[in-house]
């Protein structure tokens, strides 16, 4: 086609998804085989091409770019200069690949993605040259942020620019035709990473087939350290229980649910209901841990994996270690962050030495360095709807970069630093809000040391300084002290409910000047604005400003912090708010018996130590322990409330039937919503032995109720037609479908978090667009 039509020359500028996935490969076939003239390179804003072509040709070319896409390619920006050919230096007779260019910005960064099929087949085919070779990768597959050091991809800004490709490797590197043309990962035994096995002491340990002798290790019932793709394991056999308890023990873990990895899907369906959209996401180039529902009458796992959830975190090998490591296994195998709890993920050898040696018999070394640690993405998929929801962001779907909503600054350079608690952070940039991986709760010095570290990676990878920081108003957030204690970049302080309603307002992609809409935020605890305790609010309003116009009726919480971790203290204030005295049930709940009670009615009626909270979060944990989940003491965030929604649905009574009421009230202004009438209809229903399953199921409908009939009351003094759902408490599937089918139902159109999850991990990207959308109003301002 090249020189029958007049010429010219075109630069094009593809900016999104486009590195690390084959994608300048792709653009070189496509233009070979349309017989054009050119080259292609990777720049840190994306892919540049330049085409010496005919417009018809430059048309028939972006046409056919944009639709036979590479699978894993997100195009999201595509831009076409001319230039004249005899100005500008560039390929005379061919279409070719160049090296990588420099210069400002940064593309999007690819995340890790799981071994393909193609990869897996010549994993166990004796015949291929890859044959049980754990590194095995191609440019469908395999870890790309995990190993990078840099912008653009490439493999000299890699941890694999250490390993030298064989002439048999860099062949087929350099064959346009291969599955690995310009794949950055490849290698092979004779000249890529290895794997070694090594006793607590530090011995190599010599063997012959070392997955063999991880198998016969797990068959045993010991634990082995495993490092992976984006940091260690801790696994054992999944049907031991002896081993389950010696590995909670090993982390300090002794009730959080453990994640399971199955062989393949058959093996899974034996334990677990899966629908086809949780096998699609399964089985995705992400495959995150997906929480399933058990089989009722299913095989069983050991008992302590799961003792308080009524689902079941489940995965598949994503790696080539996995897949030869559960090729040689008959059953399921626990498969945990490598470290303790509270500690960040064990990802360098040494460190593996140093810190899992004593919780594991076997550890399993290899040398491809992991430059930036990433534990897993946990995910669920829900009942009926099909509808995504995001539980902890991670490996495959974090770096995220969203573009920011139609209205904000695309030039905005800045950072949000998220919660304490869930943490992940937002580097605004190009255009777009970059949300990192999971970094987790901030209270540990090691773990806050390593968030800063990403941090500054990110600042890095990204190649841009912050010119604002954001972070959450609380006044005892680590993060908030150190933002506000740094005098070099201005600090925005958020209100932590604000955040999440702005969160879920961005992924969804509402306009910065759009109209206002309903926030129903329903979490564990936030500081209020001016001050107080939140956590069960529903805020009118948009980006730049929001208004309470109603909230949960506060309680105490007696001792503070205190009372978070002793749920029968939130149990014995909501009775007497509800004008119950907890003397004079005794014998519904015994518990009590052995409490402290007088102390505690003392420091409510007298204000000691007991702020006042609206928390959804701690209004579950009491009903909780009213029905036996862990009244004494929880071990973790939400146990109790976790074990309260395993109750309810395990109620067979039909879903319209049996809620409790709530009382609306409005008090100075504010609509409020009492549980008060709750605790009475409960008490009775104990009293008449209902089962608390059934109590659970009428506490989740009545809250549900009482929550939409308060919505209905606002929409009266506020115009709205769009709800957003946010906080942790939506992580309840119960309650959020009952919300969601209500509101729909109303005539409402609902929000809920698309991309991140609805908890603390998604904060972040909120208090960004609040800071944005704050400093857009006040630019207008001045103008």
């Amino acid at each position: 086609m090249a020189g029958q039509i007049e010429e010219t020359g075109f630069r094009l500028h593809i900016g999104g998804r486009v590195q690390g996935i084959g994608f300048r490969p792709y653009v070189w076939r496509l233009a070979r085989s349309l017989d054009l003239r050119g080259m292609v390179r990777n720049i840190p804003t994306g892919v540049e091409v330049e085409l010496r072509c005919s417009a018809l040709e430059l048309a028939l070319f972006r046409k056919r770019l944009l639709r036979e896409l590479p699978p894993q390619a997100v195009v999201e920006t595509l831009t076409v200069t001319p230039f004249m050919p005899a100005d500008e230096p560039g390929p005379q007779s061919m279409f070719c690949i160049r090296p990588s260019g420099s210069g400002e910005g940064v593309t999007v960064v690819l995340p890790d993605l799981a071994t393909c099929a193609d990869c897996r087949a010549e994993l166990f085919n004796p015949l291929s040259r890859y044959y049980r070779y754990p590194f095995i990768s191609c440019t469908h597959c395999g870890p790309r942020f995990s190993i990078m050091a840099e912008t653009p991809y490439d493999r000299a800004g890699t941890s694999m620019a250490a390993f030298g490709m064989c002439e048999v490797c860099r062949r087929e590197y350099l064959d346009p035709e291969d599955r690995r043309f310009h794949a950055q990962g490849q290698a092979c035994a004779a000249c890529g990473p290895s794997l070694w096995l090594e006793t607590p002491d530090g011995s190599s340990l010599q063997v012959n087939d070392p997955f063999e002798q991880m198998g016969e290790q797990l068959r045993a019932g010991r634990i082995l350290a495993l490092k992976g793709l984006g940091g260690f394991h801790l696994c054992c056999n999944a049907l031991d229980e002896a081993a389950v308890q010696r590995l909670r023990r090993c982390k300090g873990r002794p009730d959080k649910a453990l994640a399971v990895m199955f062989t393949d899907l058959e093996q899974l369906r034996a334990y677990v209901s899966i629908s086809p959209e949780e096998r699609n996401w399964l089985t995705s180039p992400q495959a995150p841990i997906l929480l399933l529902r058990p089989h009722r009458n299913g095989r069983r796992l050991a008992p302590g994996i799961a003792p308080d959830s009524p689902w079941l975190g489940c995965m598949l090998p994503y790696t080539p270690i996995h897949h030869l490591l559960m090729s040689v296994m008959t059953g399921p195998l626990v498969m945990t962050s490598g470290n303790r709890s509270g500690q960040p993920q064990v990802f360098d050898n040494q460190e593996a030495r140093e810190q899992l040696a004593d919780m594991a018999d076997l550890l399993v070394m290899h040398d491809r360095d992991i430059l930036q640690p990433i534990d897993d993405s946990v995910a669920r998929v829900q009942q009926g709807s099909g509808y995504r929801e995001v539980v902890r962001p991670g490996r495959g779907l974090a770096p995220l970069a969203l573009p920011l909503p139609p209205g904000f600054d695309p030039a905005a350079q800045g950072l949000a630093l998220g919660g304490d608690l869930k943490n992940t952070f937002c580097l605004v940039q190009a255009g777009r809000a970059v949300i990192s991986q999971y970094q987790g709760d901030q209270q540990q010095l090691a773990i806050q040391h390593a968030t800063a570290a990403m941090r500054q990676h990110y600042r890095q990878l990204y190649r841009t300084e912050p010119v604002w920081q954001a972070c959450d108003r609380h006044p005892d957030y680590r993060l908030t002290r150190d933002v506000t204690e740094d005098r070099t970049v201005p600090a925005a302080l958020v209100q932590h409910h604000h955040a999440h309603l702005a969160s879920c307002l961005g992924e969804n992609g509402v306009l910065l000047d759009g109209e206002a809409v309903l926030g129903v935020c329903l979490d564990g605890t936030g500081f209020g604005d001016p001050d107080g305790l939140w956590g069960g609010e529903f805020l009118y309003g948009n980006y730049a400003d929001v208004v309470r116009v109603g909230s949960l009726r506060a309680c105490a919480l007696p001792g503070g912090d205190t009372a978070t971790r002793e749920p029968w203290r939130l149990l014995v204030a909501q009775l007497l708010q509800a004008g119950i005295d907890p003397e004079n049930v005794l014998d519904i709940w015994p518990m009590l018996v052995s409490k402290p009670l007088a102390v505690v009615r003392s420091m409510i009626e007298h204000r000691i130590n007991t702020p006042m909270s609206s928390s959804a979060g701690r209004l579950f944990d009491a009903v909780g322990a009213a029905l036996g989940c862990y009244a004494d003491s929880i071990s973790y965030e939400g146990q109790a409330a976790i074990a309260l929604e395993a109750l309810a649905q395990q109620c067979a009574v039909p879903a319209g039937i049996g809620g409790y009421a709530m009382d609306v009230t409005k008090r100075d202004g504010r609509w409020q919503l009492d549980p008060g009438r709750i605790w009475l209809q409960l008490l009775d229903d104990l009293r008449q032995r209902r089962p608390p399953e059934e109590v659970a199921q009428a506490f989740h409908l009545g809250l549900a109720q009482g929550v939409v009939e308060l919505v209905t009351r606002i929409q009266h003094d506020y115009p709205f037609e769009t709800l957003a759902l946010s906080g942790g408490v939506m992580q309840n599937a119960r309650l959020v479908g009952l919300l969601e089918a209500h509101c729909t139902g109303a005539g409402l159109k609902v929000l809920r978090h698309r991309h991140l999850p609805c908890n603390d991990s998604g904060l972040a990207l909120g208090q960004a667009l609040v800071t944005m959308a704050r400093l857009s109003r006040a630019r207008g301002r001045q103008e």
